[in-house]
């Protein structure tokens, strides 16, 4: 893996760390409209880093990233779009066209998002050693 995308995915997946730690202290909180924008913040995140070791980049075009994402997790890709959902209804107040935006949908979306984070982390460490094998 070239330095500068090695970089990049450290960044990414310490971002989607950093958004599920603060999506966990407003959760038990009670403060469901931020925690909805920081798990998504976490799961894009996550994807970034999925994408990124898989393709070599990746896209910020939203339906771009849902057609590579199909490509490699249908799942990481439901929580995608569901995390968004969550989220465009606490950022903005839209009309929920997955699910709707409460504590228990909030706290199921949060666990998928946790899980996300924790693949993406291993597979960045797997490559990661790999690369350090290499030399």
């Amino acid at each position: 893996m070239k330095d500068a995308l090695l970089k990049q995915v450290e960044s990414d997946l310490f971002r989607a760390k950093e958004a599920l730690d603060s999506a966990e202290r407003n959760l038990k909180e009670g403060d469901i409209l931020t925690t909805a924008n920081r798990t998504f913040v976490a799961c894009e995140n996550s994807v970034y880093v999925m994408l990124k070791l898989t393709f070599g980049s990746t896209s910020i075009n939203r339906n771009k990233i849902l057609t590579k994402l199909k490509e490699i997790s249908p799942d990481a890709k439901k929580c995608y779009d569901d995390s968004y959902d969550l989220r465009v209804q606490a950022d903005y107040g839209r009309v929920a066209q997955k699910m709707e935006l409460n504590e228990k949908n909030i706290k199921n979306i949060f666990e998928k998002v946790k899980s996300l984070v924790q693949d993406a982390e291993k597979s960045f460490k797997g490559t990661h050693l790999s690369e350090d094998e290499k030399k």
